[in-house]
Protein backbone atom coordinates (compact mmCIF):
# COMPACT_ATOMS: atom_id res chain seq x y z
CA UNK A 1 0.00 0.00 0.00
CA UNK A 2 2.88 2.39 0.82
CA UNK A 3 4.69 1.85 -2.21
CA UNK A 4 1.73 2.40 -4.37
CA UNK A 5 0.51 5.83 -2.56
CA UNK A 6 4.73 6.68 -3.41
CA UNK A 7 4.12 5.94 -7.14
CA UNK A 8 0.14 7.76 -7.15
CA UNK A 9 2.88 10.68 -5.30
CA UNK A 10 5.27 10.42 -8.05
CA UNK A 11 3.08 10.69 -10.77
CA UNK A 12 1.38 13.61 -9.42
CA UNK A 13 5.27 15.02 -8.78
CA UNK A 14 5.73 14.37 -12.64
CA UNK A 15 2.56 15.76 -13.61
CA UNK A 16 3.84 19.08 -11.67
CA UNK A 17 7.42 19.04 -13.17
CA UNK A 18 5.10 18.75 -17.20
CA UNK A 19 3.49 21.49 -15.93
CA UNK A 20 6.80 23.35 -14.85
CA UNK A 21 8.00 22.03 -18.70
CA UNK A 22 10.63 19.89 -16.82
CA UNK A 23 11.23 16.59 -17.61
CA UNK A 24 8.96 14.02 -15.57
CA UNK A 25 11.21 11.34 -13.80
CA UNK A 26 9.23 8.23 -15.31
CA UNK A 27 7.26 6.98 -11.92
CA UNK A 28 3.92 5.80 -14.05
CA UNK A 29 6.04 3.94 -16.62
CA UNK A 30 5.21 0.78 -15.81
CA UNK A 31 1.96 1.46 -14.52
CA UNK A 32 -1.38 0.00 -16.09
CA UNK A 33 -5.15 1.62 -16.46
CA UNK A 34 -5.69 1.75 -12.65
CA UNK A 35 -3.08 4.74 -12.29
CA UNK A 36 -4.99 6.42 -15.13
CA UNK A 37 -8.41 5.73 -12.85
CA UNK A 38 -6.35 7.50 -10.23
CA UNK A 39 -5.11 10.18 -11.81
CA UNK A 40 -8.77 10.83 -13.58
CA UNK A 41 -10.39 10.83 -9.77
CA UNK A 42 -7.71 13.30 -8.45
CA UNK A 43 -8.78 15.42 -11.42
CA UNK A 44 -12.25 15.30 -11.12
CA UNK A 45 -11.60 16.20 -7.06
CA UNK A 46 -9.92 19.32 -8.26
CA UNK A 47 -12.12 20.40 -10.63
CA UNK A 48 -14.61 20.11 -7.85
CA UNK A 49 -12.28 22.82 -5.61
CA UNK A 50 -11.70 24.90 -8.20
CA UNK A 51 -15.65 25.15 -8.90
CA UNK A 52 -16.48 25.58 -5.24
CA UNK A 53 -14.17 28.38 -5.16
CA UNK A 54 -15.21 30.27 -8.27
CA UNK A 55 -18.51 30.26 -7.81
CA UNK A 56 -20.95 32.25 -5.97
CA UNK A 57 -23.98 30.01 -4.00
CA UNK A 58 -26.27 28.32 -4.79
CA UNK A 59 -23.71 25.97 -5.97
CA UNK A 60 -24.76 22.98 -8.18
CA UNK A 61 -23.28 19.86 -9.59
CA UNK A 62 -23.71 20.32 -13.51
CA UNK A 63 -24.27 17.37 -15.85
CA UNK A 64 -22.65 19.08 -18.64
CA UNK A 65 -19.70 19.72 -16.88
CA UNK A 66 -19.19 15.61 -16.18
CA UNK A 67 -19.37 15.68 -19.69
CA UNK A 68 -16.42 17.84 -20.64
CA UNK A 69 -14.44 16.71 -17.47
CA UNK A 70 -15.04 13.14 -19.05
CA UNK A 71 -14.26 13.87 -22.88
CA UNK A 72 -11.48 16.13 -21.74
CA UNK A 73 -10.52 13.00 -20.06
CA UNK A 74 -10.44 10.74 -23.02
CA UNK A 75 -8.91 13.70 -25.59
CA UNK A 76 -6.04 13.19 -23.21
CA UNK A 77 -5.86 9.72 -23.22
CA UNK A 78 -5.69 10.19 -27.05
CA UNK A 79 -3.24 12.32 -26.94
CA UNK A 80 -0.64 10.10 -24.69
CA UNK A 81 -1.69 7.01 -27.10
CA UNK A 82 0.09 9.71 -29.74
CA UNK A 83 2.74 10.90 -27.89
CA UNK A 84 3.81 7.14 -27.02
CA UNK A 85 3.15 5.66 -30.72
CA UNK A 86 5.58 8.47 -32.12
CA UNK A 87 8.24 8.24 -29.27
CA UNK A 88 8.19 4.83 -30.17
CA UNK A 89 7.03 3.78 -26.69
CA UNK A 90 3.70 2.10 -27.11
CA UNK A 91 3.99 -0.49 -24.77
CA UNK A 92 3.86 2.33 -21.94
CA UNK A 93 1.18 3.91 -23.29
CA UNK A 94 -1.13 3.72 -19.74
CA UNK A 95 1.97 5.08 -17.87
CA UNK A 96 2.00 8.13 -20.65
CA UNK A 97 -1.63 8.71 -19.91
CA UNK A 98 -1.24 8.97 -16.57
CA UNK A 99 1.69 11.20 -16.43
CA UNK A 100 -0.11 13.44 -19.10
CA UNK A 101 -3.75 13.43 -17.26
CA UNK A 102 -1.46 14.48 -13.97
CA UNK A 103 -0.15 17.05 -15.93
CA UNK A 104 -3.36 18.39 -17.57
CA UNK A 105 -4.90 18.93 -13.63
CA UNK A 106 -1.51 20.63 -12.83
CA UNK A 107 -1.73 22.94 -15.82
CA UNK A 108 -5.10 23.71 -15.38
CA UNK A 109 -3.97 24.84 -11.33
CA UNK A 110 -0.86 26.09 -11.50
CA UNK A 111 -1.19 27.98 -15.00
CA UNK A 112 -4.31 28.35 -16.75
CA UNK A 113 -6.64 29.24 -13.27
CA UNK A 114 -4.12 32.14 -12.29
CA UNK A 115 -3.74 33.19 -15.66
CA UNK A 116 -7.61 32.80 -15.99
CA UNK A 117 -7.81 35.67 -12.62
CA UNK A 118 -5.27 37.67 -14.22
CA UNK A 119 -6.98 37.90 -17.80
CA UNK A 120 -10.75 38.75 -16.09
CA UNK A 121 -8.78 41.93 -13.67
CA UNK A 122 -6.90 42.89 -17.38
CA UNK A 123 -10.30 42.96 -19.11
CA UNK A 124 -11.73 44.57 -16.21
CA UNK A 125 -9.74 47.54 -16.23
CA UNK A 126 -9.59 47.44 -20.09
CA UNK A 127 -6.23 46.44 -20.62
CA UNK A 128 -7.71 44.30 -23.48
CA UNK A 129 -4.69 43.07 -25.68
CA UNK A 130 -2.32 42.42 -23.17
CA UNK A 131 -5.74 40.00 -21.37
CA UNK A 132 -5.72 38.64 -25.07
CA UNK A 133 -2.20 37.67 -24.99
CA UNK A 134 -2.44 35.80 -21.61
CA UNK A 135 -5.16 33.91 -22.60
CA UNK A 136 -3.53 32.45 -25.71
CA UNK A 137 -0.95 31.98 -23.43
CA UNK A 138 -2.77 30.47 -21.27
CA UNK A 139 -4.44 27.83 -23.91
CA UNK A 140 -0.82 26.85 -25.70
CA UNK A 141 0.97 26.18 -22.22
CA UNK A 142 -0.25 22.67 -22.47
CA UNK A 143 2.01 22.26 -25.84
CA UNK A 144 4.52 23.25 -23.62
CA UNK A 145 3.57 20.68 -21.28
CA UNK A 146 3.40 17.79 -23.62
CA UNK A 147 6.62 18.62 -24.99
CA UNK A 148 8.22 18.15 -21.58
CA UNK A 149 6.61 14.53 -21.50
CA UNK A 150 7.98 14.13 -24.74
CA UNK A 151 11.12 14.83 -24.05
CA UNK A 152 10.81 11.80 -21.21
CA UNK A 153 9.95 9.89 -23.56
CA UNK A 154 12.63 10.04 -26.45
CA UNK A 155 15.31 12.29 -25.30
CA UNK A 156 17.87 14.30 -27.47
CA UNK A 157 15.61 14.03 -30.34
CA UNK A 158 13.99 17.89 -30.57
CA UNK A 159 12.68 17.92 -33.97
CA UNK A 160 10.64 14.72 -33.51
CA UNK A 161 9.55 15.88 -29.50
CA UNK A 162 8.77 19.07 -31.42
CA UNK A 163 6.75 17.43 -33.75
CA UNK A 164 4.94 14.77 -31.57
CA UNK A 165 3.77 17.34 -29.12
CA UNK A 166 1.99 19.54 -31.85
CA UNK A 167 0.26 16.31 -33.04
CA UNK A 168 -1.09 15.68 -29.66
CA UNK A 169 -1.74 19.19 -28.86
CA UNK A 170 -3.81 19.44 -31.61
CA UNK A 171 -6.05 16.06 -30.80
CA UNK A 172 -6.34 17.02 -27.22
CA UNK A 173 -6.66 20.98 -27.24
CA UNK A 174 -8.13 22.23 -30.75
CA UNK A 175 -11.17 20.61 -29.93
CA UNK A 176 -12.18 22.91 -27.29
CA UNK A 177 -11.66 26.30 -29.35
CA UNK A 178 -15.03 25.24 -30.59
CA UNK A 179 -16.22 22.94 -28.19
CA UNK A 180 -18.13 24.46 -25.18
CA UNK A 181 -16.27 23.52 -22.10
CA UNK A 182 -19.20 23.75 -19.09
CA UNK A 183 -17.36 23.72 -15.35
CA UNK A 184 -17.86 21.18 -13.11
CA UNK A 185 -19.51 23.54 -10.46
CA UNK A 186 -21.58 26.60 -11.24
CA UNK A 187 -23.88 29.20 -9.82
CA UNK A 188 -27.58 27.36 -9.17
CA UNK A 189 -29.46 29.99 -11.69
CA UNK A 190 -32.98 28.37 -11.01
CA UNK A 191 -32.23 28.50 -7.04
CA UNK A 192 -30.92 32.33 -7.17
CA UNK A 193 -33.85 33.22 -9.19
CA UNK A 194 -36.28 31.85 -5.95
CA UNK A 195 -34.11 33.00 -3.97
CA UNK A 196 -34.29 36.26 -4.59
CA UNK A 197 -37.93 36.58 -5.35
CA UNK A 198 -39.16 35.90 -2.36
CA UNK A 199 -37.08 39.24 -0.92
CA UNK A 200 -40.26 40.93 -1.64
CA UNK A 201 -39.08 44.18 -3.15
CA UNK A 202 -40.33 44.81 -6.47
CA UNK A 203 -37.39 45.30 -8.93
CA UNK A 204 -35.22 42.11 -7.49
CA UNK A 205 -36.68 38.99 -10.12
CA UNK A 206 -34.42 37.54 -12.10
CA UNK A 207 -36.14 37.54 -15.44
CA UNK A 208 -36.76 33.54 -15.61
CA UNK A 209 -40.29 33.42 -14.99
CA UNK A 210 -43.02 33.11 -17.93
CA UNK A 211 -45.74 35.81 -18.86
CA UNK A 212 -48.63 33.30 -19.43
CA UNK A 213 -51.34 36.30 -19.85
CA UNK A 214 -49.48 37.41 -23.10
CA UNK A 215 -52.41 37.80 -25.85
CA UNK A 216 -52.00 35.69 -28.88
CA UNK A 217 -51.56 37.08 -32.66
CA UNK A 218 -51.17 35.45 -35.99
CA UNK A 219 -47.12 35.73 -36.71
CA UNK A 220 -46.99 35.72 -40.65
CA UNK A 221 -49.60 38.97 -40.41
CA UNK A 222 -47.46 40.45 -37.59
CA UNK A 223 -43.75 39.65 -39.45
CA UNK A 224 -45.81 41.19 -43.03
CA UNK A 225 -46.30 44.35 -41.40
CA UNK A 226 -43.04 44.85 -39.81
CA UNK A 227 -41.74 46.98 -43.54
CA UNK A 228 -45.00 49.24 -43.38
CA UNK A 229 -44.48 50.32 -39.43
CA UNK A 230 -41.00 50.68 -39.75
CA UNK A 231 -41.39 53.18 -42.53
CA UNK A 232 -43.93 54.70 -40.69
CA UNK A 233 -41.66 54.95 -37.61
CA UNK A 234 -38.76 56.40 -39.46
CA UNK A 235 -41.05 58.84 -41.33
CA UNK A 236 -42.26 60.33 -37.96
CA UNK A 237 -38.64 61.59 -36.93
CA UNK A 238 -37.60 65.10 -37.56
CA UNK A 239 -34.93 66.49 -39.09
CA UNK A 240 -31.84 67.40 -37.21
CA UNK A 241 -32.32 71.19 -35.11
CA UNK A 242 -29.03 73.06 -36.85
CA UNK A 243 -26.78 75.02 -35.50
CA UNK A 244 -26.01 72.23 -31.89
CA UNK A 245 -25.35 69.10 -31.76
CA UNK A 246 -28.21 67.18 -31.40
CA UNK A 247 -29.20 63.67 -29.75
CA UNK A 248 -30.60 60.51 -31.48
CA UNK A 249 -32.01 58.15 -29.80
CA UNK A 250 -33.00 54.14 -30.21
CA UNK A 251 -34.36 52.17 -27.43
CA UNK A 252 -34.06 48.00 -28.15
CA UNK A 253 -36.78 46.15 -25.89
CA UNK A 254 -35.34 42.19 -26.45
CA UNK A 255 -37.58 39.74 -24.62
CA UNK A 256 -41.30 40.53 -24.94
CA UNK A 257 -42.25 38.29 -22.49
CA UNK A 258 -42.27 40.43 -19.36
CA UNK A 259 -43.31 44.06 -19.27
CA UNK A 260 -40.58 45.58 -17.48
CA UNK A 261 -38.17 45.91 -20.81
CA UNK A 262 -41.38 47.83 -22.27
CA UNK A 263 -41.70 49.68 -19.94
CA UNK A 264 -37.88 51.17 -19.33
CA UNK A 265 -37.69 52.06 -23.24
CA UNK A 266 -40.74 53.62 -22.95
CA UNK A 267 -39.59 55.29 -19.84
CA UNK A 268 -36.40 56.06 -22.06
CA UNK A 269 -38.65 57.88 -25.25
CA UNK A 270 -40.27 60.09 -22.84
CA UNK A 271 -36.98 60.84 -20.85
CA UNK A 272 -34.66 61.62 -23.88
CA UNK A 273 -37.94 63.38 -25.29
CA UNK A 274 -38.57 65.52 -22.45
CA UNK A 275 -35.19 66.17 -20.67
CA UNK A 276 -32.62 65.78 -23.28
CA UNK A 277 -33.82 67.50 -26.00
CA UNK A 278 -34.66 65.20 -28.53
CA UNK A 279 -38.33 65.27 -29.06
CA UNK A 280 -38.67 63.64 -32.13
CA UNK A 281 -35.30 62.14 -32.75
CA UNK A 282 -35.92 59.15 -30.59
CA UNK A 283 -37.24 55.57 -32.16
CA UNK A 284 -38.74 52.60 -30.43
CA UNK A 285 -38.45 48.95 -30.93
CA UNK A 286 -39.55 46.52 -28.91
CA UNK A 287 -41.22 42.94 -28.34
CA UNK A 288 -44.12 42.87 -26.68
CA UNK A 289 -47.50 41.62 -26.94
CA UNK A 290 -49.29 45.01 -25.98
CA UNK A 291 -47.43 47.41 -28.68
CA UNK A 292 -47.30 44.70 -31.85
CA UNK A 293 -49.65 47.51 -34.01
CA UNK A 294 -47.77 50.91 -32.91
CA UNK A 295 -43.76 50.13 -32.16
CA UNK A 296 -41.53 47.75 -35.15
CA UNK A 297 -40.26 44.44 -33.23
CA UNK A 298 -36.86 44.76 -31.90
CA UNK A 299 -34.94 42.57 -33.93
CA UNK A 300 -31.62 42.82 -35.64
CA UNK A 301 -33.26 43.61 -39.30
CA UNK A 302 -34.99 46.38 -37.60
CA UNK A 303 -32.29 47.81 -35.40
CA UNK A 304 -30.31 48.29 -39.17
CA UNK A 305 -33.24 49.46 -41.24
CA UNK A 306 -33.55 52.25 -37.77
CA UNK A 307 -29.87 52.64 -37.52
CA UNK A 308 -29.85 53.29 -41.44
CA UNK A 309 -31.89 55.71 -40.97
CA UNK A 310 -31.32 57.79 -38.06
CA UNK A 311 -27.68 58.01 -39.66
CA UNK A 312 -28.92 59.69 -42.79
CA UNK A 313 -30.74 62.49 -40.30
CA UNK A 314 -27.42 63.15 -38.48
CA UNK A 315 -24.72 65.22 -39.00
CA UNK A 316 -21.94 62.61 -38.20
CA UNK A 317 -19.14 65.59 -37.03
CA UNK A 318 -21.60 66.92 -34.29
CA UNK A 319 -24.46 64.91 -33.43
CA UNK A 320 -24.97 61.86 -31.12
CA UNK A 321 -26.36 58.56 -30.64
CA UNK A 322 -28.02 56.97 -27.68
CA UNK A 323 -28.25 53.13 -28.29
CA UNK A 324 -30.48 51.69 -25.57
CA UNK A 325 -30.19 47.73 -25.36
CA UNK A 326 -32.13 46.24 -22.64
CA UNK A 327 -33.42 42.28 -21.75
CA UNK A 328 -31.82 39.33 -20.34
CA UNK A 329 -28.57 38.22 -21.34
CA UNK A 330 -26.62 35.45 -21.15
CA UNK A 331 -23.13 33.60 -20.63
CA UNK A 332 -22.16 33.84 -23.66
CA UNK A 333 -22.58 37.52 -24.32
CA UNK A 334 -25.75 37.22 -25.79
CA UNK A 335 -28.79 39.78 -25.35
CA UNK A 336 -32.31 37.47 -25.45
CA UNK A 337 -34.46 38.37 -28.28
CA UNK A 338 -37.71 36.88 -27.88
CA UNK A 339 -41.57 36.69 -29.10
CA UNK A 340 -43.15 33.38 -28.79
CA UNK A 341 -43.58 32.06 -31.26
CA UNK A 342 -41.54 34.25 -33.46
CA UNK A 343 -38.25 32.58 -33.70
CA UNK A 344 -35.97 35.60 -33.59
CA UNK A 345 -32.17 35.49 -33.77
CA UNK A 346 -30.02 36.87 -30.50
CA UNK A 347 -28.41 39.85 -30.46
CA UNK A 348 -24.53 39.25 -30.24
CA UNK A 349 -21.74 42.04 -29.60
CA UNK A 350 -20.76 41.91 -33.13
CA UNK A 351 -24.34 41.81 -34.47
CA UNK A 352 -24.63 45.28 -33.20
CA UNK A 353 -20.91 46.36 -34.30
CA UNK A 354 -21.76 45.67 -37.98
CA UNK A 355 -25.39 47.14 -37.51
CA UNK A 356 -23.14 50.53 -36.62
CA UNK A 357 -21.87 50.69 -39.94
CA UNK A 358 -23.98 52.68 -41.59
CA UNK A 359 -23.88 54.91 -44.37
CA UNK A 360 -23.16 58.06 -43.70
CA UNK A 361 -21.18 56.73 -40.72
CA UNK A 362 -22.21 57.50 -36.89
CA UNK A 363 -19.34 59.15 -35.09
CA UNK A 364 -20.43 59.88 -31.51
CA UNK A 365 -22.09 57.21 -29.73
CA UNK A 366 -22.89 56.22 -26.39
CA UNK A 367 -24.15 52.55 -26.43
CA UNK A 368 -25.88 51.16 -23.29
CA UNK A 369 -26.34 47.27 -22.94
CA UNK A 370 -28.40 46.55 -20.18
CA UNK A 371 -28.63 42.67 -19.37
CA UNK A 372 -26.62 40.15 -17.15
CA UNK A 373 -22.69 39.58 -18.40
CA UNK A 374 -23.31 42.63 -20.78
CA UNK A 375 -19.69 43.79 -20.16
CA UNK A 376 -19.03 41.34 -22.14
CA UNK A 377 -20.26 43.40 -25.26
CA UNK A 378 -17.50 46.29 -24.25
CA UNK A 379 -14.29 45.08 -26.19
CA UNK A 380 -16.23 44.51 -29.42
CA UNK A 381 -17.92 48.17 -29.05
CA UNK A 382 -15.72 50.37 -28.02
CA UNK A 383 -13.78 52.80 -29.98
CA UNK A 384 -12.45 56.47 -29.86
CA UNK A 385 -15.93 58.23 -30.15
CA UNK A 386 -17.57 55.64 -28.44
CA UNK A 387 -18.97 55.13 -24.44
CA UNK A 388 -20.04 52.10 -23.85
CA UNK A 389 -22.18 51.41 -20.81
CA UNK A 390 -23.16 47.88 -19.46
CA UNK A 391 -25.19 46.92 -16.39
CA UNK A 392 -22.70 44.21 -15.11
CA UNK A 393 -19.50 42.91 -15.54
CA UNK A 394 -18.46 40.20 -18.08
CA UNK A 395 -19.15 37.29 -15.77
CA UNK A 396 -22.23 39.17 -13.29
CA UNK A 397 -25.67 38.85 -13.71
CA UNK A 398 -27.80 41.76 -13.22
CA UNK A 399 -30.56 42.19 -11.26
CA UNK A 400 -34.43 43.60 -11.19
CA UNK A 401 -36.28 42.17 -14.10
CA UNK A 402 -38.89 39.59 -13.75
CA UNK A 403 -42.98 39.58 -14.30
CA UNK A 404 -43.30 40.98 -10.68
CA UNK A 405 -40.65 44.34 -11.41
CA UNK A 406 -41.98 47.56 -12.72
CA UNK A 407 -38.35 48.88 -13.87
CA UNK A 408 -34.84 46.95 -13.47
CA UNK A 409 -32.15 48.23 -11.11
CA UNK A 410 -29.77 49.83 -13.69
CA UNK A 411 -32.63 51.47 -15.28
CA UNK A 412 -34.15 53.08 -12.13
CA UNK A 413 -30.74 53.92 -10.85
CA UNK A 414 -29.46 54.91 -14.63
CA UNK A 415 -32.89 55.98 -16.36
CA UNK A 416 -35.40 57.02 -13.60
CA UNK A 417 -33.21 58.32 -11.14
CA UNK A 418 -29.90 59.83 -12.19
CA UNK A 419 -30.28 61.01 -15.11
CA UNK A 420 -33.23 62.89 -13.69
CA UNK A 421 -30.31 64.36 -11.59
CA UNK A 422 -27.69 65.61 -13.85
CA UNK A 423 -27.72 65.65 -17.54
CA UNK A 424 -24.19 64.70 -17.51
CA UNK A 425 -24.02 60.88 -18.40
CA UNK A 426 -20.55 59.72 -17.00
CA UNK A 427 -21.72 61.46 -14.08
CA UNK A 428 -24.89 59.63 -14.40
CA UNK A 429 -23.36 56.22 -14.45
CA UNK A 430 -21.30 56.66 -11.36
CA UNK A 431 -24.56 57.99 -9.46
CA UNK A 432 -26.26 54.48 -10.92
CA UNK A 433 -23.34 52.30 -9.74
CA UNK A 434 -23.22 53.54 -6.12
CA UNK A 435 -27.19 53.25 -5.97
CA UNK A 436 -27.08 49.81 -7.48
CA UNK A 437 -24.16 47.93 -4.97
CA UNK A 438 -26.30 49.42 -2.14
CA UNK A 439 -29.70 47.81 -3.39
CA UNK A 440 -27.82 44.40 -4.13
CA UNK A 441 -26.60 44.78 -0.11
CA UNK A 442 -30.04 45.73 0.99
CA UNK A 443 -32.00 42.75 -1.41
CA UNK A 444 -28.81 40.37 0.21
CA UNK A 445 -27.32 39.74 -3.06
CA UNK A 446 -23.71 38.49 -2.54
CA UNK A 447 -22.29 38.78 -5.62
CA UNK A 448 -22.82 42.24 -7.42
CA UNK A 449 -24.01 42.94 -10.95
CA UNK A 450 -20.88 45.28 -10.56
CA UNK A 451 -21.63 47.60 -14.07
CA UNK A 452 -19.13 48.90 -16.38
CA UNK A 453 -18.17 51.90 -18.44
CA UNK A 454 -15.39 52.03 -21.43
CA UNK A 455 -15.01 55.71 -22.53
CA UNK A 456 -12.16 58.26 -24.01
CA UNK A 457 -11.35 61.66 -23.67
CA UNK A 458 -13.05 62.29 -27.39
CA UNK A 459 -16.17 61.28 -26.20
CA UNK A 460 -16.40 62.71 -23.16
CA UNK A 461 -15.30 66.04 -23.92
CA UNK A 462 -18.36 65.84 -26.67
CA UNK A 463 -20.73 64.50 -23.99
CA UNK A 464 -19.74 67.44 -21.97
CA UNK A 465 -19.80 70.23 -24.51
CA UNK A 466 -23.61 68.96 -25.73
CA UNK A 467 -24.56 68.39 -22.22
CA UNK A 468 -23.70 71.85 -21.64
CA UNK A 469 -25.75 73.53 -24.14
CA UNK A 470 -29.14 71.67 -22.89
CA UNK A 471 -32.17 73.58 -21.93
CA UNK A 472 -33.35 73.31 -18.24
CA UNK A 473 -35.66 70.93 -17.73
CA UNK A 474 -37.78 69.44 -14.41
CA UNK A 475 -37.32 65.79 -13.64
CA UNK A 476 -39.69 63.20 -15.66
CA UNK A 477 -40.95 60.65 -13.02
CA UNK A 478 -41.16 57.02 -13.97
CA UNK A 479 -44.12 55.37 -14.13
CA UNK A 480 -44.72 52.01 -15.94
CA UNK A 481 -46.20 51.47 -19.93
CA UNK A 482 -49.91 51.66 -20.40
CA UNK A 483 -51.62 48.40 -21.21
CA UNK A 484 -52.18 50.05 -24.45
CA UNK A 485 -49.31 50.20 -26.30
CA UNK A 486 -49.66 54.31 -25.90
CA UNK A 487 -46.32 55.31 -23.80
CA UNK A 488 -46.75 55.50 -20.17
CA UNK A 489 -49.23 56.08 -17.50
CA UNK A 490 -49.17 59.11 -15.87
CA UNK A 491 -47.99 58.90 -12.12
CA UNK A 492 -44.91 58.51 -9.98
CA UNK A 493 -44.53 55.22 -10.37
CA UNK A 494 -42.11 54.53 -7.51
Amino acid sequence: MTDRLRTVGGVVIDGIRSALLRRPHGHAAQTGPGMFVAMLVLYAVIQLIIGFSTSDEPRILSPWGINTLLADTLLTLLAAWLLAVMCARRAITWGVASTALAATTAVGVLIQWPLDILVLRLTEDGNFGAAGWLYLLGRCWWLFALFAIARWLRPRRLLANLAAAAVAFAVSAAPWWWLPAIPLVEQDYEALAALENQTGDDITGTGFEEDASAPSFNPEDLMYAQPLLMQNTIAALKPRTPGKPNLFVIAFAGDGSENVFRNEVEYASLLFSSRFDAQGHVLVLENNPASLETRPLATLTNLQTALDAVATRMDPAEDILLLYVTSHGSKEHQVLVGLDPLPLNQLAPEDIAQALKTSPSIRWKVLVINACYSGGFIETLRDDSSMVITSARTDRTSFGCGTQSEITYFGRAFLSEALNQTTSIPAAFADASASITQWEKDAGIETHSEPQLASSGSIEAKLESWSRGLPAHPPIPFAPADEAGNGLTTGSGE
